[in-house]
């Protein structure tokens, strides 16, 4: 396939405004670059990422030396198309610094945006001056490409496009194109990454309230297996991390998929840690089996036990069986020595005292088995546009009383973060019942710490629980 020489593209992540800093997220940003390896084949692509490169500023002052530096970077680069990755609302205001920074700079060059925010909100990024010129919803692929195989003829359109992102069919799938990053990772990375993020198929087809993935192709499509392991296998050898993050949306939905691809996989002899995020009633004997063969850790997206927030989540039509099913993998799982995880959202819209007390009553009985290897991931729930529930807020907000204290957050100058997690679930939960959650699993700590094999406590403090690097139980490691 031979590539073109105009026009290029520059990718870039623009990173996030008040978000702070100590909350971690410096990793390569594996869809940009999957982005990016696709258009690489037909136009040249250049890779930046300004989180990584400047940082996350939180503050007025740290946001204009951002801007200078930003200004700096693009005066230096020689580029036709900027595309700009708004991955999540909380890079809103980077994007439309970048964005108009850019436009300052070079007045006839394309700036387009995509990601999840655009998808949901394009209208947000529509200016007087129209300082965007497409805005992408959906899938980037192939409606960048055809942006770029347009740009010599069309040039900049006289005002901002909104277009529909098509899905791109699997016989297209193209693997990751580390060369792209190259140079970047020898610049900023000098010691080498511990582990990189990896997307292995597309789609979901459920609709969890809380969730923006339904923004996209809802029909799930994966890699074929052996392609899915070599791509495993290609980023572990050439980066050298020691473990791989599988960031699908719903990993391994298809059992005859997912158990060929745990096969292939165990007949590479893999000596890194595999971690992905699934649904606990996916799985069975045969695959925990497989498992046990890897270095592994699974989130289970269960996100309550109270069977009446999970109707309101729209995680299952039959919450009893859904939670039975927990029950069953991750006794599994407990059976074979598998670390996995209970992801848990808490003040979802609708929550009450009831259902958290539904909820811990199974945590209770969860935490009573000795040697466990279940461990738990907590957290407020956050708001975000284009989820079912910000579709239906009105509706929650009459039968339950919710309240979405801040409905721009991502506007606000402010720790974001913080607002986007600022709801009154209900009527019944508001004020000083908010952290009720937290106390109530603060009461349950110790209990759960006594409650888990070595391994998985180990595993704990190194990932979900830091605090516990102070527990005489806790073995300090060595890692890159």
């Amino acid at each position: 396939m031979n590539q073109r020489t105009t026009p290029t593209i520059l990718l870039v992540y623009p990173s996030s405004f008040y978000y702070p800093m100590e909350q971690e997220r410096f990793e390569i940003k594996s869809s940009l670059l999957l982005l990016g390896s696709f258009l690489v084949q037909y136009f040249p692509v250049i890779y930046a990422d300004f989180e990584i490169t400047i940082g996350r500023p939180t503050g007025n002052i740290q946001i204009k030396r951002f801007e200078r530096q930003v200004k700096a970077f693009l005066e230096n680069q020689s580029y036709d198309i900027l595309a700009i990755s708004c991955w999540t609302s909380l890079s809103y205001m980077a994007t439309m610094s970048v964005a108009k920074i850019a436009r300052e700079l070079y007045p006839e060059k394309l700036v387009v945006v995509g990601g999840y925010h655009p998808s949901a909100i394009p209208e947000d990024f529509l200016t007087a001056d129209n300082i965007i010129d497409y805005v992408i919803k959906g899938e980037g692929e192939l409606a960048l490409m055809q942006i770029a195989e347009n740009y010599p003829t069309a040039k900049r359109p006289s005002e901002t496009k909104i277009v529909a992102g098509a899905t791109i069919l699997p016989e297209n799938f193209i693997g990751m194109n580390w060369d792209i990053v190259e140079s970047f990772l020898k610049t900023n990375f000098p010691a080498g990454l511990r582990s990189v993020a990896l997307y292995l198929s597309r789609g979901c087809p459920f609709d969890c309230s809380f969730c923006m993935e339904s923004l996209k192709e809802r029909r799930w499509h994966p890699y074929p297996p052996e392609m899915a392991v070599n791509e495993v296998n290609s980023a572990a050898e050439q980066l050298k991390v020691s473990a791989i993050n599988l960031g699908d949306a719903c990993f391994g939905l298809q059992s005859r998929w997912r158990k060929e691809f745990f096969t292939r996989l165990i007949e590479r002899n893999p000596n890194f840690w595999i971690t992905f995020e699934t649904r606990p009633e996916l799985f069975d004997e045969e695959d925990v089996k497989l498992l046990s063969h890897l270095k592994v850790a699974i989130e289970l997206g269960v996100e309550s036990f109270s069977p009446y927030i999970l109707g309101l989540m729209n995680k299952t039509k039959n919450p009893q069986k859904f939670l039975d099913d927990f029950r069953k993998t991750s006794s599994l799982l407990n059976q074979y020595g598998i670390v996995h995880m209970a992801n848990l959202i808490f003040n979802h819209p609708g929550e009450t005292e009831r259902t958290l007390q539904e909820t811990f009553a199974v945590v209770d009985e969860l935490i009573d088995i000795s040697d466990s290897y279940l461990i738990w991931a907590c957290h407020d729930y956050m708001h975000y546009p284009g989820s079912f529930l910000d579709r239906n807020k009105e509706q929650f907000e009459k039968e339950y009383g919710t309240r979405i204290l801040v409905r721009e957050w991502w506007k606000v100058n402010e720790d974001q973060l913080v607002n986007c997690r600022k709801v009154i679930p209900s009527s019944g939960l508001s004020d000083d019942k908010l952290k009720l959650w937290r106390s109530m699993y603060k009461e349950r700590e110790n209990r759960i710490k006594n409650s888990l094999h070595p391994d998985a406590f180990q595993f704990a403090a190194e990932t979900y629980s830091p605090s516990w690097r102070r527990d005489p139980r806790y073995r300090p490691t060595t890692s890159k």
